[in-house]
């Protein structure tokens, strides 16, 4: 697919310019940005830059803060968005390989030196945690001629609880430069073992049931009976390790399905696009909860998240709106002929 496929792009950007000299986080988001527009370019999308969007605000409301500050909130960015509509080629049995069209990418670059491994472990779980959590489960609404209640396309709560056809993406890139062992511990958490195993597929995880004290502290001590389940892919790139070199691992992740619970409250996005809450708004109150205290109080929290959206990010929020409107709104209207093929739902 097209992200996958921009991943093994990626150690040409690394060794093949001065990535060394970069800043830790940026440098990257750049690198991956690059390597998905080049992907773009090679397929003869239009306009490829349009389907990038760097620092994606999660939720243009923001979230409350521990703090109960009245004048300021969080706002809460992915590292990068991907909109793969443009290129045209989605289908239902495309789906099923894992393709989706609005995709929230969250980016970790672990260097030596640059942090301990527990704070790396938090950090690592804090972007699983962002990705299951603070994604709004946008659907798609080529079919909804098809299905008489369908799932709202802007996020809001589904009246039932339940939600078909999520056309959301989640990828976690983690790049290690050195002995990964040293940057994330050599012994206790699997799960993050098997987040960068190239056969990983599940994990596990409750932060209260975590070892360190700093780890919990760090991710948020009100989150400790979150409880994260995800099936997901691993594509890994190795570099060969020579004495005295620099040795990259890179990891792509994709989530394929995940539970996440915190006492009452449940959500549920099965490898089908299907979605269900314990009651109709849970994945609200779930987004809320761990958008106003995930790693709050943690130097790791992310740079910028007190900067209120701008312009530029409002417009562009109402422009992806819009453009979900004129193309599924036109087709259902019947103001655009449209071949009819069976089992063609957009993923």
């Amino acid at each position: 697919m097209l992200i996958e496929n921009a991943f093994h792009y990626l150690p040409e950007i690394l060794s093949g310019s001065n990535y060394a000299a970069q800043d830790y986080e940026a440098g990257i988001v750049n690198a991956v940005s690059l390597a998905v527009l080049q992907e773009l370019n090679a397929r003869n999308v239009l306009n490829p830059l349009a389907g990038l969007s760097v620092e994606k605000l999660y939720s243009p409301l923001g979230f409350e803060r521990p703090d109960n500050s009245s004048t300021k909130k969080r706002h809460l960015r992915a590292d990068l968005f991907i909109d793969t509509s443009r290129t045209m080629i989605g289908s239902e049995g495309l789906s099923r390989f894992g393709w989706r069209h609005k995709n929230y990418l969250e980016a970790k670059f672990f260097r030596p030196d640059s942090a301990s491994s527990t704070n790396n472990a938090a950090a690592l779980l804090g972007d699983v945690i962002r990705l299951c959590c603070l994604v709004p489960p946008i659907v798609t609404r080529s079919n909804q001629k098809k299905i008489p209640n369908p799932s709202p396309c802007d996020g809001n709560p589904s009246y039932d609880g339940k939600y078909r056809n999520i056309c959301v993406g989640r990828y976690l890139l983690h790049v290690y430069e050195g002995p990964v062992e040293t940057l994330m511990g050599k012994k206790t958490r699997g799960w993050a073992k098997e987040l960068r195993s190239p056969s990983g597929s599940k994990i596990e995880v409750k932060i209260g049931d975590d070892k360190a004290d700093t780890f919990k502290k760090a991710l948020s001590n009100d989150l400790r009976d979150l409880i994260v389940k995800v099936d997901f892919t691993n594509h890994v790139i190795s570099q060969l390790q020579e004495t005295g070199k620099t040795h990259y691992l890179c990891v792509l992740t994709r989530i394929d399905s995940f539970t996440v619970s915190l006492g009452d409250l449940s959500w549920i996005e099965d490898g089908k696009r299907g979605g269900l809450e314990s009651k109709p708004g849970a994945w609200r109150e779930l987004q809320a909860k761990v958008g106003k205290h995930l790693l709050f109080s943690s130097k790791l929290k992310k740079k910028g998240e007190d900067l209120p959206p701008n312009d530029d990010e409002l417009e562009n929020l109402e422009n992806v709106e819009n453009d979900d409107e004129n193309e599924f709104g036109a087709l259902d209207q019947g103001r655009v002929p449209v071949p009819q093929v069976e089992n063609s739902a957009l993923p």
